[in-house]
């Protein structure tokens, strides 16, 4: 099975995320695909599983980043589930976002009329942290 995957890339110096524009394909083995298939539908264990794996890092070490030591950046897509908006949420992200990452976080608005502006400010303060476990880095 083909994996398709996508990435950005951090810049330390600036603290912000760039786009990678490159589309990449790993092949996995029958087994893996296994992990795959049961992993798929759990945005954040897929990630997890696909980043902590052995033959992701061989892949980039070997195929897209072979010279690139101390790298920093994450997968901001596998097989098209996204999670680019972990990297370029802002407050004015659309509504699919914040109810995301409400559920995500197991943020609770206090009532309908709560300010989206702060609710946005807490997603943003939980994704600091978050985004810090989701960065990968060649060593």
């Amino acid at each position: 099975m083909q994996l398709n995957f996508e990435l950005v890339t951090y810049n330390e110096e600036q603290g912000k995320f760039e786009l990678d524009k490159n589309k990449y394909q790993i092949e996995i083995d029958e087994e893996e695909e296994k992990t795959y298939e049961l992993l798929k539908s759990s945005d954040m264990s897929l990630y997890n599983w696909v980043k902590e794996s052995d033959f992701f890092k061989e892949y980039m070490n070997r195929e897209v980043y072979q010279e690139s030591e101390n790298k920093k950046f994450a997968i901001s897509d596998i097989n098209g589930t996204s999670f680019i908006r972990f990297y370029f949420f802002k407050v004015t992200s659309g509504d699919s976002h914040y109810d995301y990452f409400m559920k995500l976080f197991n943020i609770h608005a206090e009532s309908d009329w709560q300010d989206r502006e702060d609710v946005g400010e807490e997603i943003l303060e939980r994704l600091s942290t978050k985004r810090k476990e989701l960065i990968l880095e060649l060593g």
